[in-house]
């Protein structure tokens, strides 16, 4: 193959590249021709692009209806906080027994009224006349006070009211001055009966009978049969 003087004249010009300078060239191509290409095209484009528009109003005016009350208390710290209704009648109702007491004590002096087995004052006999209608009362707002505090005592220690009402009993006959009516456990299971007390009981003996009546029949059986044996 012959070479013309033009072919020849070129293959000398034509340096010898090495791969840095082909790399370099490439680069050089990139940078100015690619890039530019390539910002022109997206100066054209994005403007036609466009966001979705966000509407951050509302058709209407939001509505709140709110209903509020405010009551505003005025308290003074050397001021007493006001008792409760309940705590009140409580106290009027301890009051009004303290009151009672020397009245209520001279009806079971003469044998009027006896303390029955619920913690309440039992009528026996009622006097003729109007000394009469005065003790029926006096004993009838004795029992209703004595109702009002059983009735808290039981809420405050979360009782039953027939628990209270047993206690009451038992503290009540325990106390008794001899010769008092007063009412006792009867010979058979739930029954009572009425008897005259033999005087006010110490804290061990109101303990003991406590025991004794919540002891099981056969132990009650057997204590019996000693005490007779000892005797």
């Amino acid at each position: 193959m012959k070479m013309t003087p033009d072919k020849i004249r070129m293959t000398k010009e034509k340096p010898n590249r090495t791969p840095e300078s082909r790399l370099a060239l490439e680069l050089e191509f990139i940078y100015s021709r690619v890039i530019p290409s390539f910002l022109g095209m997206a100066v054209f484009i994005l403007p036609s692009c466009s966001l979705p528009t966000v509407n951050l109003g509302t058709p209407e005016p939001i509505k709140v209806d709110v209903s509020m009350r405010l009551n505003v208390y005025q308290y003074r710290g050397e001021e007493p906080a006001q008792p409760s209704a309940e705590q009140k009648g409580n106290e009027d109702a301890t009051e009004r027994q303290r009151n009672r007491m020397a009245e209520i004590q001279t009806l079971k002096d003469n044998r009027l009224v006896a303390e029955d087995h619920r913690g309440l004052l039992h009528l026996r006999e009622k006097p003729a006349g109007d000394w009469g209608a005065r003790v029926e009362k006096a004993v009838t707002e004795e029992n209703e006070d004595r109702m009002i505090l059983m009735r808290r005592e039981a809420k405050d220690g979360n009782l039953e009211l027939h628990e209270v009402q047993a206690q009451q009993w038992k503290e009540r006959t325990s106390h008794a001055f001899k010769g008092e009516w007063i009412e006792i456990t009867g010979d058979k299971p739930n029954t009572f009966k009425w008897m005259k007390a033999v005087g006010v009981k110490t804290k061990q003996e109101t303990k003991d009978e406590i025991k004794k009546e919540a002891a099981p029949p056969s132990t009650r059986k057997d204590e019996s049969a000693k005490t007779n044996g000892a005797r």
